[in-house]
């Protein structure tokens, strides 16, 4: 019986950690990365549908990514990260509204110009915290 408390105690404290913010945000971050390739590759078959698909998910991913305070897991030198992180999850969702408008309008010229934006956002924030 004694065996049976501490297997239950160590699966609980086990999902505990793996519920982790810091866990949660690269699964999003994962879930981004995703949406990402799809925005890309239906944007290759001027596939509006499969865009707004993917603009849908990454912006569902960025709900981690500005409920999380980075601070809790980065290193002292890099705390600032997490007000820089929720400003390009701003200029995300401002760029990924801008890339459903011009796929409303027809334009996919401007739809991919969007997505390019929405790429740098992303890259400028991964090369400043992937650097500790």
């Amino acid at each position: 019986m004694k065996l049976l408390k501490l297997t239950a105690l160590s699966f609980v404290l086990a999902s505990s950690l793996a519920a982790s913010p810091k866990n949660a945000m690269a699964d999003d971050m994962r879930s981004m990365l995703h949406a990402m390739n799809d925005i890309q590759t239906a944007g290759f078959y001027s596939n509006k549908e499969g865009m707004q698909e993917g603009v849908k998910k990454l912006k569902e991913g960025l709900h981690s990514l500005l409920a999380t305070d980075a601070k809790a897991y980065l290193p002292d030198d890099k705390a600032y990260a997490n007000k820089f992180a929720k400003k390009r999850a701003s200029m995300i969702t401002l760029y990924a509204d801008d890339l459903l408008n011009s796929l409303k309008q027809n334009d996919l010229e401007e739809a991919l110009e969007n997505y390019a934006f929405i790429l740098k956002q992303c890259t400028s924030c991964h090369i400043r915290l992937r650097s500790y």
